[in-house]
């Protein structure tokens, strides 16, 4: 019974550290899969994973999931883009560097929320 029980909650105790600040050294985070959507998920008034630390590459996937009970938007600065997302929904934006052609920083937001400060940055890397 113990062995059955050792895998589940070394599991669960990495899964708790990961989340868990380390200190000084700040949260421990997962390493990021290249070959999986990028996902942003847009709840109450912030986009979590919308803020620069990671150059995600142009054929990179990037998704906007909607885990909030609003409706939110999202309209990137200096394009035609402008997309509403509803409660539950996930919009993909495919690879980012079809929107977005050029290495660079790109804000967006939720017009909705401005008043909120619900606001996001993308980083694009180059080819």
């Amino acid at each position: 019974m113990t062995s059955r029980l050792a895998l589940p909650l070394a599991v669960l105790a990495v899964a708790v550290g990961s989340c868990s600040g380390r200190g000084d050294a700040g949260p421990r985070r997962l390493p990021d899969d290249p070959t999986r959507p990028y996902v942003v998920t847009a709840i109450d008034y912030h986009f979590h994973d919308a803020h620069p630390s990671r150059l995600l590459s142009p054929d990179r996937e990037v998704v906007i999931s909607n885990q909030g009970s609003n409706v939110h938007n999202v309209t990137f600065e200096g394009t035609s883009f402008v997309r509403d997302i509803q409660p539950g929904e996930r919009l993909s934006l495919g690879a980012i560097g079809e929107l977005l052609p050029q290495p660079g920083r790109y804000r967006f937001a939720c017009k909705y929320h401005l008043d909120r400060g619900m606001r996001g940055v993308l980083l694009v890397d180059g080819p």
